[in-house]
């Protein structure tokens, strides 16, 4: 990544190719993604793992071309040591199965192998190697944002697309919902769950994916207000970036997504409180009467909370009554029994193998070892769990405490890459709000497993840092400047 200090020089330096390459692959990468069922469908992750390829090229190209103009490793390929590493291992315990499959009754079964105890394992090779190539793809696909974006016009021209494409992803859903469609696209593709939304086959990934972009308007609508220099609000990007705001936050609940709608409720009630403060402390400073903006604001806040609770209240109506019913079996134990039992069991599962995991993509088929969870009925009923429904725990389970710290260590070095006591803006800062809550929803579900919200993840991760670079003091620049 560019010295944030060389922010003057670096600008007016000729843009390498790969690096005007770069926002083309990403748009295309995100445009596919969300629009191919959020990337879950086999034949989009497919697809994914190809083009992302092409990002993890572009990567390798603008390292080699740094290295060759500036005869010294780009700093790129040091931040990112521990995702080398973490393929290292990963690619490791490829060459060292823990299962192996067998065929019993003409059915292929896994049985337990003899792996190397000392080495990381791989319950699946097959899987835990193509899992491997589509994650490095979208991050390093995302990570190529960090060099490739030169002034902080470009940076927020990625959120408007970000933003952009999720709002008419929600417009689409929205009526697709309000048709009452029973399947994906108007029906023409049958959906895997009954609770989908637009293109997701799954609601709390929607609502996942959501929050994130609410996050990025809400930073954009930030930026422009504190910016200032329009005739008047109506006479700026405020109104738009309020309404692509509202119609994000409308699809939540009319994707009947009980906890996204929470997440998304606390992040707006934020966003209107901060809002407030900044009015009440801009009329104060000039000597003007706050009451009536004030007036003003809480009308407009009262009529889109109305608007949007009127929009989904079918769908939440059904879910709170879902709701009530497990409430009222709490005192026998069969409300949240089951998800503490999933969990009880999966930390089992991480206990087992602590340092490396089972290997990548190995949940689906391991936990049914550990999984203590029965129905009787007519017969015996094994509940199966393709996901945890809480990525740290089977973050913990598949690629153990190394793996886990690992991941979290890269989050951790490209997030303080950049000096953020020094920046002066609140856009990143959303970004990150929304990165945190996404962190917090996955304690409850499994965010992450959707292709769509990892690369948003990302990419807003990847976003905030890199404004925050360019937001340094220069003295040889002027604010209007980028």
């Amino acid at each position: 990544m560019p010295d944030p200090g060389s922010r003057s020089r670096e600008s007016s330096r000729p843009v390498p190719l790969p690096h005007r390459l770069v926002p083309f692959h990403f748009g295309i990468l995100l445009l596919f993604t969300t629009w191919a069922f959020g990337g879950q469908a086999p034949w989009a992750r497919q697809v994914i793992a190809w083009w992302g390829t092409a990002g993890i090229a572009l990567f390798l190209w603008a390292s080699f071309a740094h290295a060759r103009s500036d005869r010294r490793l780009h700093p790129a390929i040091r931040l990112l040591w521990p995702l080398w590493v973490f393929d290292l291992l990963v690619v490791i315990s490829c060459f060292n199965p823990g299962f192996r499959e067998i065929t019993v009754a003409g059915e292929v079964m896994l049985a337990k192998g003899s792996p190397n105890p000392w080495l990381p394992t791989a319950a699946l090779p097959r899987l835990a190697a193509r899992e491997l190539w589509q994650f490095n793809g979208l991050v390093l696909s995302c990570f190529n944002l960090l060099y490739a974006l030169r002034r902080r016009g470009h940076v927020r021209t990625i959120l408007f697309l970000l933003a952009g494409n999720a709002v008419a992803l929600a417009v689409f859903g929205s009526f697709q919902k309000l048709v009452g469609s029973e399947g994906l696209w108007f029906g023409a593709v049958p959906s895997p769950n009954v609770r989908f939304f637009a293109t997701f086959i799954y609601h709390n990934h929607w609502g996942a994916f959501t929050l994130l972009n609410t996050a990025a308007c809400l930073a954009l609508f930030f930026h422009y207000h504190r910016q200032g220099g329009f005739r008047d609000p109506w006479h700026s990007p405020l109104p738009l970036g309020a309404v692509a705001t509202v119609l994000l936050a409308a699809s939540v609940p009319l994707s009947a997504s009980r906890s996204s709608t929470l997440l998304t409720a606390l992040l707006l009630s934020g966003a209107l409180l901060h809002f407030t403060l900044r009015i009440v402390r801009r009329r104060r400073e000039a000597g003007a009467p706050v009451a009536a903006p004030l007036a003003g604001l809480f009308t407009v806040a009262v009529l889109a909370a109305a608007a949007i609770a009127t929009l989904g209240r079918g769908a939440m109506a059904e879910r709170i009554q879902q709701t009530s019913q497990q409430l009222a079996t709490l005192s026998e134990g069969q409300a949240i029994a089951s998800r503490l039992t999933l969990y009880r069991d999966t930390w089992q599962m991480a206990a087992e193998k602590p340092w490396f995991g089972w290997g990548l993509e190995s949940y689906a088929h391991v936990f049914r070892i550990f999984n203590t969870q029965r129905a009787a009925e007519t017969w015996v009923w094994i509940p199966f769990y393709a996901e945890a429904h809480n990525d740290w725990l089977q973050a913990l389970a598949e690629v153990g405490f190394v793996g886990t710290g690992l991941l979290l260590l890269l989050g951790l070095l490209v997030l303080f890459s950049a000096n953020w006591r020094r920046s002066r803006s609140l856009l990143p800062r959303y970004l990150l709000a929304g990165c945190g809550l996404i962190l917090l929803y996955a304690w409850l579900e499994f965010p992450f497993a959707n292709p769509a919200v990892l690369l948003t993840f990302c990419a807003l991760l990847c976003c905030a840092v890199r404004y925050v670079a360019l937001d340094q003091p220069d003295p040889t620049e002027t604010r209007s400047r980028g």
